[in-house]
């Protein structure tokens, strides 16, 4: 991993780390790298145009794959510097852009990179960004395409929900929100993207469950089990159990855990003892999905693990055994204690939840619990509403809040279902 400037170049990708959400903090921060034009051989700042157009050139032609550490060294100087030009001169930077945007067809690179220095630029107005995303190859800047379909998503954009689902074809980020040194991770990526869509972005994730792209059936399953849609895809299930792809396969049994689907630990046991054996990808993933479970049953194929071949996958599994116990211990004190919850209570845990869909933010205070011992699943779709706003804030602060309304979610269609009510299929 490589710092410059204001990218980080990880495995051949390269970030702009200043300006995830607000143009202001960029430019003060900024100031350490002003670039000398001049003496560069560039135009000069007093003909802002005429620099602009020069440091887009500049971000022309990249091509991460093949790149040497020396390459992506200079890589790196050279795309901050245009940057840098381009947060001087914003209002000249904006208009050109949208201009590039609109008529560049050939330079994937360029399309998301600018895609994403326009939604720093302008958040208010995201479509033309979106429009670049639609016609780009996306893989050719994971970095950018994250940072624009965040941006988007956290301007409540709905017609950009097409753009942002390419952050399906996206493997992995390879990136940071750097204000919050948060890494992002393949499901912090879905969150942090869809995750803003809530309820609205499960049909059209759904459909991409069949796609013929083995990276975007394993995101879209694993996007599914962020989202929490009411009854489990079958589809998610067949990914799990025979996809040709190990990936996909590994990503499918995460989300049927986050799923808590009544069939994973059968369909777990079935899946280790045949043939052949699943690779550690998929081992890796099906702890993933037992431990995020909240059966108890789950405990039986997570100890078989515990003696894995692989050390990564038996101390993962050793550590979702710990997570269990101590998960059914809480949720038994919750039931006792959602027996003397009052009606008041209960309602004024459903007005912090009607702000937060307005505000984009929650005071859980020190006891999020409260969310388990007032709530009931008639609450849920209120709940879905208010953990999609939390997240247009972009940072590890909005998880603390995020988090705890998802498994508030989750419990309350499982253990803490009212009686009577059906278990999810």
């Amino acid at each position: 991993m490589v710092a410059v400037g204001y990218h980080r170049v990880a495995i051949g990708v390269p970030l702009r780390i200043l300006a995830l959400i607000m143009l202001s903090a960029s430019l003060s921060g900024g100031q350490a790298f002003l670039f000398d034009a001049a003496a560069a051989g560039a135009p000069s700042s007093r003909d802002p145009d005429a620099a602009v157009a020069a440091a887009i050139n500049r971000l022309r032609g990249v091509h991460l794959e093949g790149m040497s550490a020396a390459d992506k060294d200079a890589l790196g100087a050279r795309l901050d510097r245009a940057w840098d030009v381009l947060y001087d001169h914003p209002e000249e930077a904006e208009k050109a852009i949208v201009e590039v945007l609109a008529t560049e067809k050939d330079d994937n690179f360029l399309l998301v990179d600018l895609a994403h220095m326009l939604t720093v630029l302008d958040p208010d107005h995201p479509e033309p960004a979106a429009a670049a995303l639609l016609k780009a190859k996306v893989t050719a800047d994971p970095p950018g395409t994250f940072h624009a379909a965040a941006n988007m998503a956290a301007a409540h954009c709905a017609a950009c929900l097409p753009a942002v689902l390419r952050i399906l074809e996206i493997k992995n980020a390879d990136t940071l929100i750097v204000e919050h040194a948060l890494p992002i991770d393949p499901e912090l990526m879905l969150v942090f993207t869809l995750g803003q869509y809530g309820d609205d972005a499960i049909a059209p994730v759904s459909s991409k469950l069949s796609s013929d792209n083995c990276v975007v059936r394993g995101n879209a399953a694993l996007a599914l089990g962020v989202l929490q849609p009411p009854t489990i895809p079958e589809p998610v299930r067949t990914i799990a159990a025979g996809d040709a792809c190990e990936d996909a396969r590994g990503r499918a049994w995460a989300a049927l855990g986050l799923l808590d689907d009544p069939q994973l630990v059968g369909a777990v046991t079935k899946r280790l003892a045949g043939a052949p054996p699943a690779p550690k990808i998929e081992r890796l993933g099906i702890v993933h999905g037992l431990a995020a479970a909240f059966s108890p049953a789950a405990k039986a194929p997570l100890k078989k693990l515990t003696k894995d071949s692989d050390s990564e996958v038996a101390s993962a599994a050793r550590r979702a055994l710990l997570g269990l116990d101590e998960l059914q211990k809480r949720m038994d004190q919750i039931k006792k204690d959602r027996a003397g919850v009052s009606p008041r209570k209960r309602a004024k845990m459903i007005r912090k939840l009607e702000k937060a869909v307005r505000a984009g933010r929650i005071d859980l205070g020190i006891e999020p619990d409260d969310l388990l011992t007032t709530l009931t699943p008639s609450d849920i779709p209120l709940l879905n509403r208010a953990r999609a706003a939390v997240l247009s804030r972009l940072s590890d602060e909005c998880l603390d809040e995020y988090y705890p309304m998802t498994h508030a979610v989750r419990a309350l269609r499982g253990s803490l279902a009212s009686p009577g009510v059906a278990p999810r299929d």
